[in-house]
């Protein structure tokens, strides 16, 4: 598989004259093995008969059955180990539909006692190879049982498909369940081996019809593994786990879009709060799901599953550290502070990029390769149509081989003519063919019906690819996201541990003792940040009145308190604060806005937020058409863009995910546009990001500039184009982000920017409120003749902060 790299470990043993080494082809259990069988043996074995029922009665997208024969591959050539998952799947599987499942796990049986055994342990490609072969002959068996309708054979090949991409994906998984080791950690593989069991595990579960199943057991036992996960590996792990559990349940309709990407959030936040132990962890995985629910479908936050969600969570609370160490297979061991982050940094890349390069190799199951094969298939209808029609009569020879050409052009033209009315009447036919065929109307009642299965089978095979394509595109965008994701660790900080030390010895002389400080600052040299932990003061305020002067002086810049207000001693008694560096300019925004159509929602949201790097985001989405449709589709991208920016992601990567989200919303069609102002308040470096919108403008001393960008908005096509336009702002300037619905009033966009020039030279207005206001109520007069859209302006003024203020 390209773009995968598979690394490879040489393992030496040890031999003693008493205990040769085992062959690679040996079972995990033999008659050997008996006496040192134990307690975890009896409980992993009867882990994975559990886990074989699950992905026996696991349907991806409600027609495809691979799950169960891609799991009983992952055994073969292992003797008990095999016939317990075929017990187990059979379970799962034999009651919903026991011809097919019947046929599958008897084609199993054959190859485990014939090819199955000449199987080894690590040959992977192998084993998932016969694993699709089992697929294949159970499926033509099921097809020719039905009829032999082409549907059921393109199923077959792409249940085949399905089996050989999952059995590669989850034998590591197995391999490391299974065989013992000194220090079990598993490998980058071997844990997205493990991860996928579990997630098909519980989409399996997800599709049993048992009260309170679903909605009690299943949330509780997702939100034990995430957190497991979150816990062992933290945010990139947590996302990671998150995501494909996520996916696995969409697949296979345990659960919808949302709740996907409910999961992927919170496994996140919950692997971000990793270091702080793991009650905050479990906390931030409780309350993300439900407020994120809260937010967006309340209707979705049912009792029973949050009070199983809760329950899982609270159960990973109680557990032993020792047991979740067994279970995680994690490893304790001290590192060197210098190396620590750069080596925590290196290895979640990796691991982030394996997961992305398997969802990428995964995805090219799913290609559509395009085949010249319409002249093949018309040819055989034809042919269908003579042996139907012309076998047995007596002008039989004399049509097809002295009269060949004139027969085929026949044939196709009748052909023709059901294509475009549905089907033909002997009388439609030419009158020379009426006259010379015996069977004339035997011959139009055969090209009709011919015609209708071969219609039926176009159509079936249609809808087939438009799956199996969304499919892949779905699982690319999980690829894309998560190739995103590991190119976002770069740490972006530089350490100063001078300037700290130097803090440390002059609260020393104000008689403060300071256990813990660190002072960071971007590799730009702005944003300086100094946190520091000291014995708390009791809520007399010398946070203010004696550490933030020391750390002014110290730092030689302007720096606040954040949250100056709180007090932020602890229950120890040790009060921890951060300063942060002020910026030098500030950024002013206001929102005006009219509805279209009175007492409707208005399609347009906007958005202002300051992050702690000190970069201020004016942000305004137009969504498709008028109405809540719109509102909610514009609502969704500038929350989406809110969360990303406030959680570090970087522009592109914000942008590019919520293209992602839109595009595959409920399969609907959906987009919205995104006009992005990003304004470095440091050094008044702004950056200008379009989707679909309308140009943007700048007033600055009676002059207005202009910042265009002609791309497509979000949620359309599948790669999104970035457009990028960068400007130094200077005090005073005025920035103006517009919706349509103004510069269609006004006549487009090209007369625009001089419109704007006059109106601000008659009544030049610096506050940002009245600006705006100013300018929707001159559009709306200017408004005639044309459609009623709605019509946004999103004003923002920046200034240079005056010394002191």
């Amino acid at each position: 598989m390209e773009g995968i790299v598979m690394e490879k470990t040489e393992i030496i043993l040890e031999q003693t004259a008493q205990e040769p080494v085992a062959s690679a082809g040996t079972p995990f259990y033999t008659d050997r093995m008996r006496k040192l069988i134990c307690g975890k043996d009896i409980l992993k074995f009867a882990l994975l008969c559990a886990m074989g029922v699950c992905w026996g009665k696991a349907e991806v997208l409600h027609i495809l059955r691979p799950m169960g024969i891609a799991y009983l591959s992952l055994f073969f050539g292992e003797g008990i180990l095999f016939w317990g998952a075929l017990v187990s799947v059979a379970a799962g599987c034999i009651v919903d539909i026991p011809l097919k499942a019947g046929a599958a796990l008897a084609a199993a049986c054959a190859i485990q006692l014939t090819l199955g055994r000449f199987a080894g342990r690590e040959e992977m490609l192998k084993k998932a190879l016969l694993g699709g072969f089992a697929m294949a002959l159970s499926g033509v068996f099921f097809a020719i049982s039905k009829g032999g309708l082409t549907f059921y054979f393109a199923v077959t090949a792409i249940e085949s498909a399905l089996v050989i991409g999952i059995s590669l994906l989850a034998q590591r998984g197995v391999i490391f369940l299974w065989e013992k080791r000194r220090v079990p950690v598993p490998s980058r593989e071997e844990t997205l081996g493990l991860v996928f069991l579990l997630g098909g595990a519980l989409a399996g579960l997800s599709g049993i019809e048992v009260p309170y199943l679903r909605q009690g057991l299943l949330p509780c036992l997702l939100a034990y593994f995430l957190a497991a996960c979150a816990w062992r590996d933290g945010m990139g792990g947590g996302a990671a786990a998150g995501l494909l559990f996520g996916l696995l349940l969409y697949l296979c309709g345990g659960v919808d879009v949302l709740f996907f990407t409910v999961l992927g959030v919170s496994g996140l936040i919950a692997g971000c709060l990793k270091d702080m132990g793991r009650l905050p962890l479990v906390l931030a995985l409780v309350l993300s799901p439900l407020l994120f629910l809260f937010y967006t479908d309340a209707s979705l936050v049912a009792p029973l599953w949050a009070g199983g969600w809760t329950l899982g969570a609270t159960a990973f609370l109680l557990t032993p550290k020792k047991c979740l160490v067994w279970i995680t297979g994690n490893l304790l061991e001290q590192e060197g502070s210098k190396d620590k982050f750069i080596r925590k940094k290196e290895l979640l890349e990796e691991r982030l990029l394996g997961f992305s390069q398997a969802f990428a190799a995964l995805s090219k199951t799913f290609a559509h390769q395009e085949e010249a094969q319409e002249k093949k298939d018309v040819s055989k209808l034809v042919d269908t149509i003579a042996e139907k029609a012309c076998q047995g009569c007596g002008m039989a020879h004399y049509c097809w081989n002295e009269e060949l050409y004139r027969t085929y052009s026949m044939t196709f033209s009748a052909l023709s003519h059901c294509e475009e009315k549905g089907r033909v009447t002997l009388s439609q036919l030419p009158e020379s063919f009426r006259e010379m065929c015996a069977r004339g109307d035997f011959f139009v009642e055969s090209v009709n019906q011919a015609y209708d299965g071969f219609r039926r089978d176009r159509l079936w095979q249609g809808r087939l690819t438009e799956c199996r394509e969304l499919v892949g595109q779905q699982m690319t965008a999980v690829s894309d996201i998560l190739l995103g994701l590991s190119g976002q660790l770069e740490v972006g900080y530089v350490f100063l541990e001078q300037a700290g030390q130097m803090l440390k010895e002059e609260c020393a002389k104000e008689g403060i003792r300071l256990r813990d400080v660190r002072v960071v600052e971007e590799k730009n040299r702005y944003g300086r940040q100094v946190q520091l932990s000291f014995r708390g003061c009791g809520c007399r305020g010398i946070c203010k009145s004696k550490i933030l002067p020391l750390v002014k002086r110290t730092m030689n810049r302007p720096m606040i308190l954040k949250d100056a207000d709180t007090c932020h001693c602890q229950k120890d008694g040790i009060c921890t604060l951060c300063f942060t560096e002020v910026p030098s300019f500030s950024l002013t925004t206001a929102t005006a806005f009219s509805s279209a159509v009175q007492n409707q929602p208005i399609g347009d949201t906007t958005a202002f937020l300051e992050t702690d790097k000190g970069i201020a985001l004016m942000a305004l989405s137009d969504g498709m058409g008028q109405g809540k449709g719109a509102a909610e589709e514009s609502r969704t991208a500038i929350e989406l863009l809110e969360q990303f920016t406030e959680a570090g992601f970087e522009r592109d990567l914000a942008v590019k995910m919520i293209n992602s989200a839109l595009l595959l919303r409920k399969g609907e069609e959906s987009y919205a546009t995104l006009d992005i102002c990003a304004v470095d308040l440091f050094d008044g470096r702004a950056e200008f990001v379009k989707l679909g919108a309308v140009s943007s403008y700048i007033s600055r001393g009676g002059r207005v500039l202009t910042v265009t960008a002609h791309t497509l908005p979000a949620g359309i096509l599948q790669q999104v184009q970035i457009v990028k336009n960068e400007m130094l702002l200077k005090d005073g300037d005025m920035i103006f982000l517009l919706s349509d619905g103004i510069t269609e009033a006004l006549g487009g966009e090209s007369v625009t920017a001089g419109w704007l020039k006059d109106k601000l030279e008659k009544f030049p207005l610096s506050n940002p409120q009245d600006a705006a206001e100013y300018v929707l109520k001159e559009a709306e007069k200017e408004r005639k003749d044309t459609p009623k859209d709605d019509m946004t302006v999103l004003s923002g003024r920046f200034w240079k902060k005056r010394k002191g203020a």
